[in-house]
């Protein structure tokens, strides 16, 4: 979800051509567009094994032998994954992190852009870097990368050698979790689903103790009861205290504190989702098989999907809730209870306007992208379309589209669309 009070809602429309790309470059990758639709951006290949990324027309005074993984940055910059004599770094609008690695991926941005992390291998060790600044400590072994929005970072580590096929060792455990590369000293057989609080200072995350035994753990403090199995923690409320969906004599439920809190049991609770506004919490569940719904404090939407729910979504305000959903083939959504009818082959992320009123999302349908906006499709389709912005006081909307070879950044107001 993108809003940003800097984006010139004020110029109706700006456009820039992009079919002539095709023609300049051997090939050109997927587009990317800024969150404020000013620039348009893709990676090209100039030449056998030359790459670089293009924005508007204009392309970055470096090339490279490789580059992926573009993405476009808060503040309308982009950045990618490049490589050069065979090490790798991060390229920020054609100017690279000082560190280079043997391997990198998973690169993340926090809300801002002020922090941005990517998992990194050097001389067959791996951790983690962040700003540009490696851990001081690599490890054996790494994965479930987490960023928090503070720039604190955490994954999943291995902390003890393992010959091939040892069982035993794998036995007493030989994975932790490490807190911007301090391995926090207490080890697991698997640990998964890494969650920050707030401040960026407490982590919570799921553990498997033995072959049959699960529980939470909270950084390096271990709930008292043990479950069949755990699904991701969450923080609640900013109080210090965790939720999480257990799974208790065959039944799933969603404890707090490694104490009962909901009182219904499902078939299947997971993917919670909290309001920071309200506290309200959500969460995608199953109490009949092949039925999937939504339950929001512990009162189940009376609606179902039958093949999956991916993503549920709180208006800042946390009067609005939606839920990205499969049924019977097609990608909607569904708002506050309500299930739209767009009936697409593609449902992307939702924009939902700060007061919860407006609900906007691209879709896609044999191959062409539409935008909605309250259940409401607009005819004009097109090649291809980006996450629309709702603006601050609600009343416009900025669609990001290209349609025959040029790109249209355009400002429309939403009373003329409904």
């Amino acid at each position: 979800m993108e809003e940003s009070k800097s984006i010139d809602w004020s110029t109706d429309l700006k456009q820039v051509p992009v079919r002539e790309w095709k023609d300049r470059f051997t090939w050109v990758e997927e587009p990317y567009v800024s969150p404020d639709g000013e620039t348009i951006a893709s990676i090209v290949n100039v030449e056998e094994a030359v790459f670089t990324v293009c924005e508007n027309g204009e392309t970055w005074d470096k090339e490279y032998e490789k580059a992926w993984g573009l993405r476009p940055l808060p503040d309308g910059k982009f950045a990618a994954c490049v490589s050069s004599d065979e090490e790798w770094t991060l390229s920020i609008s054609g100017n690279e992190w000082e560190n280079w690695f043997d391997f990198i991926w998973d690169l993340q941005v926090n809300q801002d852009g002020s922090n941005i992390s990517l998992a990194v291998q050097k001389d067959s060790e791996y951790g983690m870097a962040v700003n540009d600044k490696p851990w001081d400590r690599m490890y054996e072994n790494i994965n479930e990368m987490v960023l928090s929005d503070t720039g604190s970072s955490a994954a999943v580590v291995q902390v003890t050698k393992m010959a091939q096929a040892d069982v035993e060792v794998f036995k007493q455990g030989i994975f932790s979790c490490a807190v911007n590369g301090k391995a926090i000293e207490k080890n697991f057989v698997n640990i998964w689903d890494i969650s920050f609080d707030s401040a960026g200072q407490n982590v919570a995350y799921g553990t498997r103790l033995d072959r049959s035994n699960y529980t939470i753990v909270v950084n390096d403090t271990a709930w008292d009861e043990n479950f069949q199995s755990v699904w991701k923690p969450v923080f609640y409320k900013g109080e210090g205290s965790v939720i999480a969906p257990v799974k208790k004599d065959g039944k799933w439920v969603i404890y707090k504190d490694c104490q009962p809190f909901w009182e219904k049991q499902y078939h299947q609770i997971w993917k919670l989702v909290v309001s920071e506004k309200t506290g309200n919490i959500a969460a995608v569940a199953s109490s009949e098989f092949g039925k999937w719904t939504i339950v929001e404090n512990d009162s189940a939407w009376d609606i179902t999907a039958d093949q999956m729910i991916s993503d549920l979504f709180y208006s800042k305000d946390g009067s609005t809730l939606v839920a990205v959903l499969k049924d019977k083939g097609f990608w909607t959504l569904a708002v506050n209870q309500k299930k739209w009818d767009l009936a697409a082959d593609k449902v992307f992320n939702p924009c939902i306007s700060s007061d919860g009123k407006i609900v906007s999302a691209v879709i896609e349908r044999q191959g062409q992208y539409f935008l909605v906006v309250n259940n409401h499709v607009i005819p004009n389709g097109y090649d291809f379309m980006a996450t629309p912005v709702i603006s601050p006081d609600n009343t416009k909307i900025l669609q990001k589209a290209v349609k025959d070879g040029v790109y249209q950044r355009m400002i429309m107001s939403i009373d003329k669309i409904l």
